[in-house]
């Protein structure tokens, strides 16, 4: 029987979802796509988000097959216990190299944008104790933290509203300018922003109205390309093609820019309020790490296993010591991210030729 901890409803599955795609990558995605394709990066999320929502769709129906089952407890009943085994080891590896190298962008963001003389060590720390908490807490209660989020979101689009009357629509002129190859090429690097729907397919067992998943997920998604187009749209419309090509974090300085009244420094309301969402994007994958190990190894001292993951989680992502280093690192969880979806599709398919039933 499931731990009730864990038990979620498919509206919360969705906003875990969103916490894990909305949360570091808004920081840099408009700067990327700009150097990448220019004013046209917001076609760039589009296409992505058309492709997630395909990929979504194809995840939910090779779930629906095996209804009270995770992804590695399919792995086991559709290729056999050894190669069920290998994919599900490679499946763990994906998830905490990814929640590895969130850690040290979140670490490396938060030091350049306000702890400038504070060690890494110490950020780590400081990170690490309200997501060790509320890891042991269960996933119920990270869920309930996760919906904070659309609090961030209506900052930002506040942020939007006062500064519509600066954008110059000329900047996102010619559109379609770009070479579509290009555009093809630059998808890598939106996908790693779109990444965290496949946590779904850990926590499908743990939903008590599987019948409302498909709805929830396809609005998560639609909510997810939305938002991102939208902060595409405006960064290029602020900065231009060449000035966004120059900044690391576009949003913190449109933050920074903006003068309300009352308010001295509005950058500090944007901080307070986005940087736990960005930990929530940390958060959800050392939680998904944990669990998948504790279900796997089935362990029972939960909080001694969460803190040896996180300070693994911490010399891994230590190794990565310039930011060539975790950008070379984003493409290649990128990557291994596209594969990993590829592999979920593939395994759809098999199932379906190998005319499993409904378990």
């Amino acid at each position: 029987m499931e731990d009730k901890r864990h038990q979620i409803t498919s509206k919360q599955l969705k906003t875990f979802a969103l916490s894990s795609q909305i949360g570091l990558g808004i920081m840099t995605l408009p700067s990327v796509l700009a150097k990448k394709v220019g004013h046209d990066g917001w076609i760039a999320v589009i296409l992505t988000g058309v492709l997630v929502l395909l990929s979504v769709l194809f995840e939910l129906a090779f779930l629906k097959r095996y209804k009270n089952n995770s992804i590695l407890e399919i792995n086991i009943k559709l290729y056999g216990k050894k190669l069920g085994i290998v994919l599900n080891f490679i499946f763990i590896c994906y998830i905490f190299a990814f929640a590895a190298l969130n850690i040290r962008l979140f670490t490396g963001i938060v030091s350049v944008l306000i702890l400038r003389k504070t060690p890494k060590v110490v950020i780590s720390f400081l990170i690490a104790l309200p997501t060790i908490y509320l890891t042991a807490k269960g996933l119920k209660v990270i869920c309930r933290f996760t919906t904070l989020l659309y609090l961030s979101h209506i900052v930002i689009i506040f942020t939007f509203a006062i500064i519509v009357k600066d954008i110059r629509i000329t900047y996102i002129m010619p559109i379609a300018k770009s070479d579509f190859n290009l555009i093809i090429k630059s998808l890598p690097y939106t996908i790693y922003s779109f990444l965290g729907f496949e946590l779904a397919s850990v926590f499908y067992p743990n939903v008590v109205n599987k019948e409302h998943i498909t709805m929830h997920i396809i609005q998560g998604v639609v909510y997810t390309t939305l938002f991102y187009l939208i902060i595409v749209v405006v960064s290029v419309l602020i900065f231009g093609e060449m000035k966004l090509k120059m900044l690391v974090f576009p949003i913190y300085n449109i933050e920074e820019a903006v003068k309300v009244p009352v308010i001295e420094r509005f950058d500090m309301v944007f901080i307070l309020l986005w940087f736990p969402m960005m930990a929530s994007s940390v958060r959800n994958y050392f939680f998904t790490s944990y669990y998948c190990v504790s279900k796997i190894f089935r362990i029972k001292k939960e909080k001694l296993l969460i803190v040896v993951i996180f300070i693994i989680m911490f010399i891994v992502g230590t190794k990565l010591r310039n930011v060539q280093m975790v950008c070379s690192c984003i493409n290649y969880m990128a990557i291994w991210g596209i594969v990993n979806i590829v592999f979920i599709i593939i395994s759809f398919f098999i199932s379906c030729l190998k005319g499993r039933e409904q378990c």
